[in-house]
């Protein structure tokens, strides 16, 4: 089975029910066990969406024609098959695939209370550790003095961002296709017509800078940003240095009058210990945060 014959299948079906012009969301999918069968199904819908799938009778035949996506997939050797974003939006339905084993942490990051901060800790640590194994290798005996470029460094962290968000399923800007839009990276949820409907992740990378004056130039404009999580990631010398920075950048946080609950995470780059540092803070009410 092919794309373009799964999409029209999906038209078909859809074009026989009278979707609500203001109905947009996704739906992640999968299969929890080796037959390729639909196992889960997560709506993330706005306002009373999913509900209006019940109503109209939509739900049911959606589901059964997801599940019989996956077997024939699977029947073909077509691989991804078992997991899986449907996006709804305008009118129109889309599916996207996603890797093996993605469909259920794709659901757990759109959930209203998902908390990304220790995912983006390992994503970043992860990085750390990369970045170390190639000075090691480069030369045993002296590798902390071995410099980790700032173009490499912005490239590694954007790399290992665009990887996980788009195993996710959000569209990652910038990416192999696309420049950047706003932020150094985001991550954008789209519906089935590719209107925006959620900024989950913004962020600043200034490992170039390490002015606290040119830090806060680009932190700036994630206080703007309507994202869930904004991750900030800056450079200095000490782990001292590394928590001025922390002080400055949260006193600005708490100096900006949010329009939504956020997560920011703050994190430092030590050139004298080859480490990162980090520091949470959360943005609960849409007064300013204390």
């Amino acid at each position: 089975m092919d794309v373009d014959n799964e999409q029209n299948q999906l038209n078909d079906l859809v074009a026989g029910y009278a979707l609500p012009d203001d109905l947009r969301g996704e739906l992640t999918f999968g299969a929890l066990y080796d037959e390729a069968r639909l196992d889960l199904a997560s709506p993330f819908f706005q306002g009373e969406g999913y509900e209006s799938i019940k109503t109209i009778g939509l739900r049911d035949p959606l589901l059964s024609l997801l599940d019989d996506f996956m077997a024939q997939r699977s029947q073909k050797g077509q691989v991804p098959y078992r997991d899986g974003l449907l996006r709804v939006g305008d009118g129109k339905a889309v599916v996207e695939w996603l890797p093996e084993g993605a469909a259920q942490a794709a659901a757990d990051v759109r959930r209203g209370d998902a908390n990304l901060v220790p995912w983006l800790v390992q994503a970043l640590d992860k990085v750390q550790s990369e970045a170390i194994r190639v000075k090691r290798a480069k030369d045993p005996d002296h590798w902390k003095r071995k410099i980790w470029r700032s173009p490499d460094k912005n490239r590694d962290i954007k790399a290992a961002l665009l990887e996980e968000g788009e195993r996710l399923g959000f569209q990652v800007l910038p990416s192999k296709s696309r420049g950047e839009w706003l932020y150094d990276l985001i991550w954008r949820r789209l519906d089935g017509n590719r209107n925006v409907i959620g900024i989950t992740l913004a962020v600043e990378i200034e490992v170039s800078d390490s002015r606290t004056g040119g830090i806060r130039y680009d932190f700036n404009k994630l206080l703007q940003a309507q994202a869930d999580h904004k991750l900030m990631v800056f450079q200095v010398k000490t782990s001292e240095d590394i928590k001025q920075v922390f002080d400055r950048l949260v006193r600005s946080i708490r100096a900006f009058p949010h329009a939504h609950p956020c997560r920011y995470l703050l994190c430092g780059w030590s050139t004298q210990e080859n480490a990162f540092h980090y520091r949470e803070h959360s943005v609960s009410t849409a007064l300013v945060d204390g």
